[in-house]
């Protein structure tokens, strides 16, 4: 389970695998004739908690909602209740077509071990181009980076499943979810050596 709601409190699993819907509520993401990247993320998100969870593994959530939750939030909840791993999943915008990840522009270890692990088991599963695991921010090829990896405390990646306006990625989106996400799932338990039960998928 997530977590479990008690009168007054909330209480996270220590340890635990975070996942981190991108977007919500008014920060939709990018929209493509009425699909919002919100909506995708947190899809792929519970479908990677129901396979996790089946596996035995502890999830914790930065948002099971359509809700608004800031960037810090996100990296201090895991970091607050130490977080075994953080994986944000989006949909990219503009042109293009594929599957990349993105690690904090130092290359750390095992963060670049955890990327290459998910983009091997999507590729697998399905993807329309592989563009592979790059590293920094996309629109700043210095020593900037996504504030997700920049702020958490525990190996980290963002995930990009696929362009919102290419009609394939959107395609493959919908028909390979669960298969995504057990990739997601299996990549990241291959990054700590946890065996996956194949016969819990």
């Amino acid at each position: 389970m997530l977590f479990i709601r008690e009168p007054g409190a909330v209480h996270y699993p220590k340890g635990a695998i975070c996942l981190d819907a991108g977007h919500g509520a008014e920060y939709t993401g990018a929209v493509y004739e009425g699909r919002q990247e919100k909506d995708d993320t947190l899809r792929i998100a519970k479908e990677v908690r129901n396979v996790l969870e089946r596996q035995g593994q502890k999830v914790l959530m930065t948002r099971d909602g359509d809700d608004n939750i800031g960037l810090k939030e996100r990296t201090d909840l895991a970091n607050r209740y130490r977080a075994s791993v953080f994986v944000s999943l989006h949909r990219n915008s503009g042109s293009g077509k594929g599957v990349e990840i993105w690690v904090e522009h130092t290359q750390p270890e095992p963060d670049t071990t955890l990327a290459n692990n998910i983009l091997t088991e999507l590729e697998k599963a399905g993807i329309q181009e592989n563009r592979g695991v790059k590293f920094g921010y996309r629109e700043n090829h210095s020593n900037a980076n996504y504030s997700v990896n920049r702020e958490s405390e525990m190996p980290s990646c963002l995930v990009e499943l696929g362009f919102m306006q290419n009609e394939v990625d959107n395609q493959f989106f919908d028909d390979h979810l669960h298969d995504y996400a057990v990739a997601i799932a299996r990549g990241i338990m291959k990054t700590f050596g946890i065996p996956f039960d194949e016969s819990k998928i």
